[in-house]
Formats: structure tokens, C-alpha cells, sequence
């Protein structure tokens, strides 16, 4: 017995249960020109009669826009990522688009074939964080118009807006309050090595420094590349030296929370032997023993500013270098020996 598939509802299906032609069904299902509040009410009710769903991929081969963009990060088990997510999605649906999300495990040879199934789906913009590589399979992209944001890294061999952390002014202010305590040993765990995160703050650590009259030798440098494991293990590295850092400042929420592991696992006491300083807020930081001073992101406006950067490179189709830092906050507790800032 053969099973034939089910049939598919078409636009013209709702057109003669509405008693409209199929021109005025597609003019108000894609809110594009004017429709009387009888026809409109009719080709809503027949669409949901008859459960039809605009076949997206006929209309991108037709030159319409699907309303989907894409959104690629490098690493979703971080909390970070999440909020940016959660900002992505909230500016992305106020405009009526859908989000594919998608998760390269800091691979850039992965990152490349979801960015290239990403534009097999026809999505309108894509909003990338990129991963540590080169990106020059992106020029084809580019060539094409693909309307592209980058997200909390900037690529700045490229003609690429971008939407960041005000990255540099956070770590300088950290070093500052950290040397203005007195400490002067200070060991740096830096986060994936040759991203523009990790480039501005030890920039902005070092400048800190400098003002201090120490030089870049001065700093001891550990990475930790972002993850929990790595950065534990170089907390571990920074506490075994023969002269002991007076303080640890972590460049993300992961390796900041390893290095507490790691100063409980000596038994160094925090902060009376040394302080601990982390970059990005993340929900337990503040539950902490002893709760953890860091320099707070906005990660949610961050992806609500990327949506609306992409929107006008989509209207617009100029998608110029432009850079957008969003400020951070230094946020003091107990781990470098403050008295909790004001939430």
C-alpha cells in the first residue's frame, strides 16, 4: 500500500478561502503595502485554517528577505555567551526575525562550514563571534554582500563592524586599582591568545603599569584559553612560582572562578596572601568565599546592539568598520580585599 505525503498548503489555498487574490495574500502576510481590515482579517483567519507557512526558501530564491539571521559563538558553555544569546534573541524578535544559533567550539575550521551552511539557508545578516584564525574564507561572503556584525571580538583585518566591550578601559582600570593597593607582582592569566579580547586587555593592563612604572616584564603571564582546565592549571602555574604573585587578574568568568579553585587548592588565603580580580560578572560571583571582584560586561546589550548594527548594515548595505564598545563596570568584593561595590 503506498503512502502518499501530505499535502501542502499553498498561498493560492488561502487566497480562495480568504476571496482574495494571491497578490494581496503575499502584499499581507509580508506587511508590504496596503490592505483593507476586512481582507486582512480574512487571509490571517484562512492562514491559520489551513496551518500554511510561507515556504522561505522560495522566497529567498526569489530576492525576499526570511528574516533569519545567523548567530555564531565559540564556546555556549560559558555563561557569557548565554546572556549574549539571551540579548540577541529579545532585539531580534522586537523585529520579527528568527535566530539559527550555532556553536564552534573555538574551531575555526568548524566556524567556516557553519558560516557556509548558515548562507545555504539563506540567512539575511550573520552575527559572528569569531574564532581564533584566519578568516579568509570570509572575503567570498563579503564579495557576496552578506551583511556581517562581529560580536565581543572584532576582526580588524577585515571591513567588519564590530560590537565589544569597552575591553581596554576595563583591564587598565582593574591593574589600576590593583597597583594602587600596593601590589606590585601581578600575574596576568589571558584568555585565547591572538583575539582582540585578549589583545586590548592586556594592552590596557600594561598602560595601568606603565603609569606605575613598571614594565612589560614586570607582569607575569599565564594563558588560560578561556576555558576552566587551562585556567586552572595556569593559577596553579602563577601560585608555584618561586616568587609568588601578590595578585591574579583572570581575562574571563571561567578562569577567575579556576584561579579561586586553584589559591583554595594551595591553601593561600584571598586575599590576605593574594588578591584574585576576574573580567566578566557572572550569577555566583558574588556567593563566592570570598566573594569575587571582576569587571562586569553587558553582555545582553552587547547582543541587542549587535541586532540593531546589523539591521542598518541590512537597510543599508554599508557595512563599514565600525566599532561600538560598550562600558563595563569594576565591580569590588572581598577578593581584593574592598568592600563590595553597590550593586
Amino acid at each position: 500500500m503506498s503512502h502518499r505525503p501530505p499535502r501542502v498548503t499553498r498561498l493560492k489555498d488561502v487566497a480562495r478561502l480568504a476571496r482574495v487574490s494571491t497578490a494581496t495574500v503575499s502584499r499581507i502576510l509580508n506587511d508590504h503595502g496596503p490592505a483593507s481590515e476586512a481582507a486582512r482579517s480574512r487571509v490571517l483567519h484562512a492562514a491559520r485554517e489551513l496551518d500554511y507557512h510561507p515556504n522561505w526558501l522560495a522566497r529567498s530564491l526569489r530576492g525576499l528577505r526570511t528574516n533569519t539571521v545567523g548567530l555564531v559563538l565559540p564556546d555556549i558553555e560559558n555563561p557569557f555567551f548565554t546572556s549574549l544569546v539571551k540579548g540577541v534573541e529579545q532585539a531580534a524578535s522586537a523585529k520579527g526575525w528568527n535566530v539559527i544559533f550555532c556553536n564552534t567550539d573555538e574551531d575555526i575550521r568548524r566556524e567556516e562550514a557553519l558560516v557556509g551552511t548558515l548562507v545555504d539557508r539563506k540567512i539575511d545578516g550573520l552575527i559572528l563571534c569569531p574564532a581564533a584564525g584566519s578568516h579568509d574564507y570570509m572575503a567570498r561572503y563579503l564579495e557576496r554582500r552578506l551583511p556581517v556584525v562581529t560580536v565581543n571580538r572584532a576582526l580588524r583585518d577585515l571591513p567588519l563592524p564590530a560590537v565589544t566591550s569597552d575591553n581596554f578601559q576595563g583591564a587598565y582600570e582593574a591593574t589600576h586599582h590593583l597597583l594602587a593597593k600596593g601590589l606590585r607582582r601581578l600575574a596576568i592569566i589571558l584568555g585565547t591568545p591572538n583575539v582582540s579580547t585578549t589583545q586590548d586587555r592586556l594592552a590596557g593592563c600594561r598602560r595601568a603599569a606603565d603609569e606605575f612604572g613598571l614594565g612589560a616584564d614586570d607582569l607575569l603571564l599565564k594563558v588560560g584559553y578561556a576555558r576552566t582546565a587551562q585556567g586552572y592549571q595556569a593559577a596553579l602555574e602563577c601560585l608555584d612560582t618561586t616568587s609568588r604573585p601578590q595578585a591574579i587578574f583572570a581575562f574571563n568568568n571561567l578562569m577567575a572562578e579556576a584561579a579561586l579553585m586553584a589559591i583554595h587548592r594551595r591553601r593561600v588565603r584571598c586575599p590576605d596572601d593574594i588578591a584574585l580580580m576576574g573580567f566578566d560578572d557572572f550569577r555566583s560571583a558574588a556567593a563566592l568565599t570570598p566573594p569575587l571582584s571582576v569587571v562586569e560586561q553587558n553582555p545582553v546589550g552587547m547582543g541587542v546592539k549587535a541586532v540593531e548594527e546589523l539591521a542598518r548594515v541590512i537597510e543599508t548595505g554599508e557595512p563599514a568598520q565600525a566599532l561600538s564598545r560598550i562600558p563595563t563596570r569594576l565591580v569590588l568584593r572581598a577578593s581584593c580585599g574592598c568592600a563590595t561595590t553597590p550593586e
